[in-house]
């Protein structure tokens, strides 16, 4: 079984590196961390960063090797889809996927994501945001199909969500339909496996 980190672990890393960072930026943290460090999840295995933009990461990046991270030399099949810009870990097996402005070839960090996001600290000259609770649980929505996990942190955000604000990023995000059944889908399964209602599914499926 891999290993999980809790929220402590992840705080001490985001300082390790941020303090190394040359430059002011910002990352956003979606997925299993981001509930982590909003104590709705007690650990995860990896964490998930977006930028805005390539300096930013290319400014993440260059701190990572003296925050002793390293590219692994193999990348197992649960994450092969996730094309992200890199993938680096370190000795413990904690595992960074880093994205610039957009994640899975699916979804773009908008401007309305940036501007609900939340601020968590400051490492240094790195500045760590949490992306809504709304803004998880799509990309969560998005993840690789079959993923148990995902529908789970699915549930535990359930009942905090704002479905207006869910479907206006969806507008704002303009996917084509071929994405939008991928959700659609998944929407399903999560309402099926915990017989909860979403309240924009019948809605999406007609654009469909």
């Amino acid at each position: 079984m891999d290993r999980q980190f809790d929220e402590k672990y992840i705080d001490k890393e985001l300082e390790s590196i941020g303090i190394r960072v040359k430059k002011p930026i910002s990352i956003y943290l979606i997925g299993g961390c981001a509930m982590s460090l909003r104590h709705l999840k007690e650990s995860t295995k990896d964490i998930d960063i977006v930028f805005r933009n390539k300096k930013d990461y290319e400014a993440f990046a260059d701190a990572l090797f003296g925050a002793q991270y390293y590219e692994p030399f193999t990348i197992t099949s649960e994450y092969l889809h996730l094309e992200a810009m890199k993938m680096y870990e370190n000795k413990d097996g904690f595992h960074l996927d880093l994205f610039v402005g957009q994640v899975l070839r699916k979804l773009v960090l908008s401007d309305s994501m940036i501007k609900r996001a939340e601020m968590y600290k400051k490492h240094g000259n790195m500045e760590v945001y949490l992306l809504s609770k709304e803004d998880v649980f799509l990309f969560k929505g998005f993840a690789s199909e079959g993923r148990k996990r995902d529908l789970a942190d699915m549930y535990v955000l359930y009942p905090d969500i704002d479905w207006a604000v869910l479907k206006q990023e969806l507008k704002i995000q303009k996917m084509p339909k071929r994405l939008m059944a991928i959700l659609v889908s998944r929407l399903e399964e999560f309402s099926r496996t915990y017989r909860l209602d979403v309240p924009i599914l019948r809605e999406l499926k007609r654009k469909l």
